[in-house]
């Protein structure tokens, strides 16, 4: 229509035929616009219905989600009472409990069902949420239902023990924790058949590292080779750590590892050469520069520098660690240690046992010394229970007559401590902040701190996405951010305890010991 409207308006003289062509063309175009007019607004109508709708059925879908997690928490209440417990008082307890977790917009049903039998409690209830959309095609409100059933314990349960061990669990704060690990398990082991598999723990002990055992030296998931890109940090030429161990004749490898680089700090991929970042690299902390500007608060000075230079080209020095020298190495007060082995100084990890006594033991040799690095200990906990290296002892994730469980507890928020140097702080599982492993360079502890947590959050949703159940334990702790961390990491809100004393610390351990032993969710 365009083109020919065109060529009749360019000539001279509207010829008869284009004026009557043209009259019609704009009749038409007069009618044409009298009917798109009620069609663009039928369009507009159906799609804002259609999106309207949509956020209608994700707002219920939420809705339902919150009901469950709710039902859930009930379920597992009424499964602590006995079964000799009234109907109505079941009942009551299961409204209370359902009332104080669930914090959605929708409105429940006028009371919860409840069916109880020896060995399982179920629970079943509706809801609904009002419209805000539908109500316009007569929908005023969308109804669902959720359902959930305990049931006594079944199959085989491997369970994790996290630990913090840093110094401010010292004196009695690791009695309490020595004293309520026990008790678990104890408890769980108690009544179990003589010869059973069906129960095993790991113990995981972490400070500012996690020693994973000495004798795990030539472990083909170790950097043996030097080919992890971190390796060689720290020195001016590429060098074996652990032909430095072995140059230094009064000393060894304890048993430590650094973080692995990112993302597998935060993640249980295999460890393989051909991808030699996920290899297990010693912690190996330098000599640091003979100098008075490191012999302040805990400096690592143990050997001669037996060069001049800057503090970098000192601290880097290779040579110094011939076959022939011996280190001022030993223990700094009852917190820290001096030599290469700096900081690597709290009890052994446990893999995963069926062993009572060998995990009794484990909690037993646990001493309270360093920082506090939850993320590692998180991680390597995880690494207990995956199937995979560098501990094999875990059933496989899709064995769905096992559960997994990681208990962690922690009386600080992550820490490393900052300095202002040029390595930016003391040497830790991150070797020293100057090097970014943490996505930072800062010198200021909260900064660092901040890094970690979000390292931490990571590997928690990785945990969790495996399958792994987490109950998380803070422990005389006033920190709201570790509080908030600590609570978003357990698998819901019902597995976050926060213990304020040594008594509750009891309590805590007690109610997780007593939900593991009898109950499960089945559906």
């Amino acid at each position: 229509m365009g083109s020919f409207l065109s060529h009749c308006l360019s000539s001279a003289s509207i010829t008869r035929k284009c004026r009557s062509n043209v009259q019609k063309t704009a009749s038409f175009s007069k009618s044409d616009r009298g009917n798109v007019a009620p069609m663009f607004a039928v369009v507009t109508a159906t799609v804002i219905f259609t999106v309207g709708a949509a956020i209608d059925y994700s707002r219920a879908s939420q809705t339902r989600a919150q009901f469950q997690l709710a039902l859930d928490a009930a379920a597992l209440a009424v499964g602590l009472m006995p079964n000799s417990t009234p109907q109505g008082d079941s009942e009551s307890r299961a409204a209370q409990v359902f009332d104080a977790n669930y914090q959605g917009a929708g409105n429940w049903g006028s009371q919860i069902n409840l069916t109880r039998t020896n060995s399982s409690v179920s629970l079943a209830i509706t809801g609904e949420i009002q419209t805000s959309f539908l109500g316009i095609a007569h929908i005023p409100s969308i109804g669902f239902s959720a359902e959930s059933e305990v049931v006594q314990g079944g199959g085989s349960i491997e369970i994790a023990m996290v630990l913090d061990n840093s110094g401010s669990m010292s004196g009695s704060k690791i009695t309490a924790l020595k004293t309520a690990s026990h008790q678990l398990v104890d408890t769980l082991f108690e009544n179990m058949p003589a010869g059973s598999t069906d129960l095993s723990f790991s113990l995981t002990p972490f400070a500012t590292f996690v020693d994973i055992g000495e004798d795990n030296i030539n472990q083909n998931w170790m950097d043996t080779q030097g080919l992890s890109s971190i390796h060689s940090e720290n020195f001016s030429q590429p060098a074996n750590r652990f032909d430095l161990y072995n140059n230094i004749s009064n000393v060894q490898w304890e048993g430590c590892v650094e973080a692995r680089p990112y993302p597998y700090d935060v993640r249980d991929d295999a460890p393989v050469t051909s991808v030699p970042d996920t290899l297990y690299v010693p912690s190996f902390a330098p000599d640091n520069p003979d100098n008075e500007y490191y012999s302040w608060e805990f400096a690592n000075d143990y050997l001669d520098d037996n060069i001049s230079g800057s503090y970098t080209t000192r601290q880097e020095n290779v040579s110094k660690y011939n076959a022939t020298v011996s280190a001022s190495a030993g223990d700094y007060g009852t917190t820290y240690n001096i030599g290469p082995s700096f900081l690597c100084n709290q009890s052994e990890l446990v893999p995963l046992t069926v062993s009572q006594t060998t995990i009794e033991t484990g909690i037993d040799n646990m001493v309270a010394r360093g920082t506090t690095n939850i993320v590692q200990g998180l991680v390597w906990g995880w690494r207990t229970l995956s199937p995979g290296e560098p501990f094999t002892e875990g059933r496989p994730y899709s064995n769905n007559l096992n559960q997994k469980i990681l208990i962690l507890l922690s009386d600080g928020q992550n820490y490393i401590t900052a300095r202002n140097n040029m390595n930016r702080s003391l040497y830790s599982a991150y070797g020293y902040v100057k090097e970014n492993r943490l996505g930072t360079t800062s010198n200021s502890t909260s900064t660092v701190t901040a890094h970690m947590n979000m390292r931490m959050a990571e590997a928690c949703s990785n945990i969790k996405a495996v399958g792994i159940t987490i109950f998380t334990i803070t422990f005389e702790l006033d920190d709201d951010d570790t509080i908030d961390l600590m609570r978003n990491c357990a698998t819901t809100p019902i597995h976050y305890f926060n213990s304020s004393n040594t008594s509750e610390l009891n309590d805590v351990f007690a109610e997780i010991a007593v939900r593991l032993k009898l109950l499960r969710i089945s559906r």
